[in-house]
């Protein structure tokens, strides 16, 4: 499912009907980049830190959603039909307002946690975009789904992060955020991944901010590919990983982005963006030392 596939139709459907930014060009065409996509991807995503959000006795995130309205977003995107498919035909959705900087979405089926999605405002400051004004994106603090249907049937060894494996409903679940950022009116989402694993999910759809940071995640992949992602997420927080200069590689966080507005999207991810992710990609050089 496309990350925009059904935006307009939805916001169509409630009077909201915006610009949309199917016919985004792909920038990355332009210039020749190593390929990223990947065999073996986790199941899903386990990442890591939504305004006033109480009327009565009903909550409301950013102070503008109701239950029903996030219910029929997230039925939108397609999130419960493929949670039905998993096995789970009986489950209901929770919201939580904490405070202005903790508004949470779960999704529970007999007390056991399938979705957990915490999110945040944030206005975001474009520091390597000269000219670029700071822009209100939706910030993906937390996003966990579970399956733990699967826990007794574990064929390897869970994620670091996981206590039980994903549901494997990543596009459905980025389909509702983006869906949302949209009902709210901001450029986009972006978050700050963990874990390695946490970035290969996100960069089906988002990418780093920083260039240097983006060539980083995409040398580890040219580099050590036929390990798997596991074996690298392993390796990275184990120190097994060791750069051109015999160093060891630890992950370490950046935020990675998706803009909704095609026009702002081209002045962020401009040509000098990935001229600067060539360069880097040319100093950039990994080994994996095995296990003893």
């Amino acid at each position: 499912m496309s990350l925009f596939g059904k935006l307009e139709d939805f916001w169509s459907d409630k009077e909201k009907k915006r610009k949309s930014p199917e016919n985004v060009p792909n920038t990355d065409k332009n210039i020749e980049l190593p390929e990223i996509t990947n065999d073996e991807l986790l199941d899903d995503l386990h990442v890591k830190p939504l305004i006033e959000g109480k009327v009565g006795n009903k909550t409301y995130i950013f102070g503008k959603f109701s239950e029903q309205e996030i219910y029929e977003l997230m039925n939108w995107s397609g999130v419960f039909e493929k949670i039905k498919l998993k096995g789970y035909d009986e489950f209901n959705l929770e919201l939580q307002y904490l405070s202005e900087m903790d508004q949470r979405i779960f999704v529970k089926s007999k007390g056991e946690v399938l979705i957990h999605i915490r999110l945040k405002l944030s206005y975001f400051r474009f520091r390597f975009s000269p000219g670029a004004p700071s822009r209100k994106l939706l910030y993906i603090d937390w996003l966990m789904t579970r399956d733990p249907k699967r826990k007794d049937q574990l064929r390897k060894p869970l994620f670091p992060g996981q206590d039980a494996p994903g549901l494997g409903i990543f596009n459905e679940v980025a389909d509702f955020v983006f869906n949302l950022a949209l009902g709210l009116g901001v450029k986009g989402a972006f978050n700050i991944p963990e874990y390695f694993h946490d970035a290969i999910l996100f960069h089906r759809q988002f990418r780093f901010y920083d260039p240097q940071r983006e060539a980083f995640f995409r040398a580890l992949l040219r580099d050590l590919r036929r390990y798997g992602v596991r074996e690298i997420s392993d390796a990275l927080i184990q120190n097994r990983i060791i750069d051109q200069d015999g160093q060891i590689v630890n992950w370490i966080p950046g935020e990675m982005i998706s803009l909704i507005d095609p026009e702002f999207s081209d002045f962020i991810w401009n040509k000098d963006y990935f001229m600067k992710i060539v360069r880097y990609l040319k100093r950039f050089h990994f080994r994996l030392v095995e296990k003893q």
